[in-house]
């Protein structure tokens, strides 16, 4: 099968991170289309251009904790999913070979093994696994998993969408695993755990739908916002 995307590897994460600040990276397509709680259109426009940097979140205890979590959370999934086999490329850039300005990092690279495997892929069959690790406080934050049955935050989903249009692949499978540090006197000094896998099927019209959205609203950006060296507008909350 001839893969819709380069594969650009790096040894060092400061070439890394060069190479793909050069794309629209599957983190970036909240903010293109609006959904991002976290960054607009505008902070992106300045992060591409070059005019301010992005915040480094690294320090922050619920990041530190789901950086070195990762491959834990990973190896996880493979035990409580035992369907594929998964491939980590930490300082590969995938960049769509259709739209070059679209790229992916990956968290982990699937593939089918199970011919028995719940959703009727065939055995060899490609996609995506996203992890998704850190805390919440709230029960009205874990809402964004926990709402309803299947249910993939907006941010996150169009994300899953991006890794679709840059790899061609046939479903990205989201791996969730939030934590609660304990604060109240039944939690007897231990953390809550939370964890939650969401699949997106590419094979799904409305997904397809949703890819070809997504793609038109990204090359709208690249063309009228960072080719044209034009910020977006800032929206305002009224």
């Amino acid at each position: 099968m001839v893969e819709a995307f380069y594969r650009k590897s790096f040894l060092k994460r400061e070439d890394w991170l060069a190479e793909r600040n050069r794309h629209l990276q599957a983190s970036d397509a909240a903010s293109i289309d609006g959904s991002s709680p976290w960054k607009s259109a505008a902070e992106l426009y300045d992060e591409k251009m070059g005019i301010f940097p992005s915040e480094d979140i690294s320090g922050k205890p619920y990041v530190k904790y789901g950086i070195k979590m990762e491959p834990v959370a990973r190896e996880a999934f493979m035990l409580d999913v035992p369907y594929f086999s998964l491939e980590y490329n930490q300082y590969d850039i995938l960049e769509s070979k259709k739209r070059s300005y679209m790229g992916a990092t990956l968290d982990g690279e699937l593939t089918v093994t199970s011919p028995m495997n719940p959703w009727g892929f065939p055995v060899g069959t490609k996609g995506v696994y996203e992890g998704k690790t850190g805390g919440w406080t709230k029960q009205s934050h874990l809402y964004s998993w926990d709402g309803t049955e299947n249910y993939i935050p907006p941010y996150y989903y169009v994300q899953g969408l991006h890794q679709l249009s840059v790899t061609g692949w046939d479903f990205v499978i989201f791996g969730a695993r939030l934590k609660r540090d304990p604060f109240r006197d039944e939690d007897q000094g231990f953390p809550e755990i939370r964890t939650f896998y969401r699949i997106i099927d590419r094979r799904s019209r409305a997904v397809q739908e949703d890819i070809r959205l997504l793609e038109d609203e990204e090359e709208a950006f690249w063309e009228k916002h960072i080719l044209a060296h034009r910020r977006p507008a800032r929206r305002i909350a009224i």
